[in-house]
């Protein structure tokens, strides 16, 4: 990945300019960034399997779940309930994303991957049961 789905800018719209502030002041200069690139990569790594990553453009869903994501990671140990409620759910989404119960609007998938590339396996009734021994 070369590009973070989410700006520092769009990380204070989310959150506020204080927030972001804070946290920067707090931790070194280049911190969001480095958290906005990690949180893409996490991303990444969830929806790889079904999409073509990067992502371009980046869906706003993506780019909401980046920001709450990079906030968690940025908040460490002073994450809010709501921080952590956050980050759970997002998490919770790209789980549904990679397991194909949730899909994301306008990303390419990832070339083969079809229902008619889908495996599918049929077994035969039991011969031996243990049903009716002493």
């Amino acid at each position: 990945m070369t590009t973070a789905y989410a700006t520092r800018d769009q990380l204070v719209d989310r959150y506020g300019q204080a927030e972001v502030v804070q946290r920067e002041s707090m931790l070194p200069a280049d911190a969001v960034d480095k958290a906005l690139f990690s949180a893409s990569a996490f991303v990444d790594g969830y929806i790889s399997g079904r999409y073509s990553v990067p992502l371009n453009p980046a869906p706003e869903i993506v780019v909401q779940c980046v920001c709450t994501i990079a906030r968690y990671n940025l908040l460490g140990e002073s994450a809010t309930e709501r921080a952590r409620d956050d980050y759970t759910d997002s998490v919770k989404w790209l789980k549904d994303v990679q397991a194909g119960k949730v899909l994301v609007d306008g990303a390419a998938g990832v070339p083969g991957n079809t229902a008619s590339a889908t495996v599918l396996f049929t077994t035969s009734p039991a011969v031996f049961r243990r049903a009716g021994r002493p």
